[in-house]
């Protein structure tokens, strides 16, 4: 099963306070209880596959350094008009990225205006393990961000 271990990069750039005493010349942290920077965390199997696939979706299409095709053409549509041909091409941009995953096998893929920005509704199954779910995606043009609604 895979399984990836590392520091998460949401709200790293927030201050946070550290409750270590002052070391050396006033500076945070000392030998015994040194400062950790970024929070640990674990994901593993169906929550790594949905993370990656959330990231493709937060990459906008090119500008993944040697990946010219990883990425996404989704945030051209966020002030389109919400007509049956511009649901179509945000159908089918859903079903080209998840097809870059071998792991994600899609069932039905919808798309909503909702306060600006779009809401996709997707059913998806993560291989081997075939549970389908269904996932709302809102990608937000205030911050230029997809996330899990």
């Amino acid at each position: 099963m895979p399984t990836y271990i590392g520091f998460s990069t949401i709200q790293a750039n927030q201050p946070r306070s550290t409750n270590a005493n002052s070391g050396n010349n006033g500076g945070p942290g000392n030998l015994v209880k040194p400062i950790s920077y970024g929070n640990k965390f674990k994901i593993v199997d169906e929550q790594l596959v949905l993370r990656d696939f959330l990231n493709a979706l937060n990459i906008p299409l090119g500008q993944k350094v040697g990946q010219p095709q990883y990425g996404t053409t989704i945030w051209s549509f966020v002030f389109e008009p919400n007509t049956s041909d511009t649901q179509y091409q945000l159908e089918n941009e859903i079903r080209r990225i998840a097809g870059l995953d071998p792991r994600i096998q899609l069932g039905y893929v919808k798309a909503f205006p909702k306060l600006n920005g779009i809401l996709l509704e997707v059913q998806m199954a993560v291989n081997p393990f075939n549970n389908p779910s269904v996932i709302s995606i809102f990608f937000n043009p205030a911050n230029n961000s997809a996330v899990l609604q």
